[in-house]
């Protein structure tokens, strides 16, 4: 789900959704990338 005070913080709120994708990328090292079921 999404990190405590994330979504919230938008008006109105926004929280992760089926067919979202999330991706964390590190300089140098690479990414990773996965669909919200």
């Amino acid at each position: 789900g999404t990190p405590v005070g994330v979504g919230i913080g938008f008006k109105p709120p926004r929280y992760l959704q089926s067919g979202d994708r999330v991706r964390v990328e590190i300089d140098g090292i690479g990414a990773i990338e996965n669909p919200v079921l």
